[in-house]
């Protein structure tokens, strides 16, 4: 048997494989059906990996070889391992050059991360997107997007799936994407090939119209759960201001018998609060209106009763008496005052009240005039202050209601004290 003869067998295996969007390689028991002399056909195998002809996946170094999931090993350690290794570890892959010559690449073209695949791409090497790709489908109710804050993923809902006169070529999911950073920290989305590749003709053009070009990084935790299978160490700042506010809620419930705040986000951060939104003021807006829902529109006045007055009084200039009722972080700020002996009063209302009472603030523009929608890389240095400076305001509460001889026995999560919390 010749090398030609391995090399088109090789080639003929993959391409047929990639008709099924499969991109299989040819393992190396099935070429071992080709020919009795076992030692030619290594040597064969061999000398077309040193021509850069074709690649093999081990077993021994990968979890399922029948894919091309990693960038190859040099062609030094790809010989050493077929001198060692038996025929049924490996797969073997046409390199991109020779499937350009075997392959009519013009098929692909309304399909180009299917194309780079095509071309022997590793499945889970990715492309980074500007961020205003999802915004299409997180704007559509029609689609499922949900986020981890490094990561999420996008799914068209039951009912228009189920739906036959819904477009056949908007029924498309990604079953992960992630957070990526170029150069400067700004952060973009990116999506693994083998994902891509899933997106129907016309969605892959979408997404491909979004690409860029700058050198863009995998963000370190998502690195580590979708590469290294490992968990993410740390915590999100969006998880620690959750977690903050629910270990307030037990903290009240047990020294005062009532929950400060209403209803807390459950198993989920708000989309508002995603780092997978456009720096532009609109999404400001929407990440303000989230936080604000969390924090102020979420105190339950009803927790002050009996406790400090829910109302106060203005005289007018005749004389009349008027009754105003309190906002709630007024009501917040007067019964902090008067539970607890604050050590300088002005860094209390600096700390804890001012970053609560700056997204209140924040809030009236968007909800009484109309603005302007610009883009601006600066939004996500605004947003990663605010929400350092809301937990910092949190987990002052936190840590001072816990010295309560009630709230005691209420158990307050070790990372959050730890330099567990990050911050993007």
């Amino acid at each position: 048997m010749t090398d030609d003869t391995v090399l088109d067998a090789i080639t003929q295996f993959f391409c047929e494989s990639a008709e099924s969007d499969s991109f299989n390689g040819m393992t190396g028991a099935a070429l071992r059906s080709l020919v009795e002399d076992e030692e030619t056909l290594k040597q064969d195998i061999i000398r077309l990996v040193i021509e850069g002809k074709i690649t093999c996946v081990f077993q021994s170094t990968s979890v399922n070889p029948h894919i091309k999931r990693l960038p190859d090993l040099t062609t030094e350690e790809q010989v050493e391992k077929l001198n060692q290794e038996k025929f049924g570890a490996f797969c073997a892959y046409p390199t991109s050059h020779i499937v350009k010559e075997s392959c009519d690449l013009s098929i692909w073209n309304n399909r180009p991360f299917s194309k780079q695949l095509m071309l022997v791409e590793p499945q889970l090497s990715f492309r980074a997107f500007d961020m205003g790709v999802l915004e299409r489908y997180a704007n559509d109710p029609r689609y499922i997007f949900r986020f981890e804050d490094y990561m999420g993923y996008m799914s068209i809902s039951d009912d228009p799936f189920f739906d036959e006169s819904f477009p056949e070529r908007d029924k498309v999911s990604l079953r992960t994407f992630g957070l990526g950073f170029d150069d400067s920290h700004t952060p973009h989305t990116i999506v693994f090939l083998r994902y891509l590749a899933e997106l129907s003709p016309e969605h892959q053009q979408y997404w491909n119209s979004y690409l860029v070009g700058a050198s863009v990084k995998m963000s370190k935790p998502y690195f580590q759960a979708s590469i290294q299978g490992e968990f993410w160490k740390n915590r999100s700042v969006r998880h620690a201001i959750m977690e903050e506010l629910k270990v307030i809620n037990e903290q009240t419930n047990a020294i005062w018998g009532r929950s400060l705040f209403r209803e807390l986000p459950v198993d989920e951060v708000p989309v508002g609060l995603t780092y997978f939104l456009r720096p532009t003021t609109e999404n400001f807006h929407r990440f303000i209106l989230a936080l604000d829902k969390m924090l102020s529109e979420n105190i339950d006045s009803k927790f002050f009763n009996q406790q400090i007055p829910l109302e106060r009084e203005t005289t007018r200039s005749d004389g009349r008496v008027e009754l105003h009722r309190k906002g709630s972080i007024a009501l917040l700020e007067e019964w902090l005052l008067k539970e607890i002996s604050w050590n300088d009063t002005n860094e209390f209302k600096q700390v804890i009240i001012e970053p609560l009472r700056n997204v209140r603030k924040l809030r009236q523009a968007p909800a009484h005039k109309f603005t302007k929608d610009n883009f601006s890389i600066e939004y996500f240095d605004r947003r990663k202050k605010i929400l350092w400076s809301v937990f910092n305001s949190l987990s002052n509460i936190r840590s001072t209601l816990g010295t309560h001889p009630e709230a005691k026995e209420i158990q307050q999560p070790a990372w959050l004290d730890q330099d567990k919390i990050d911050v993007f």
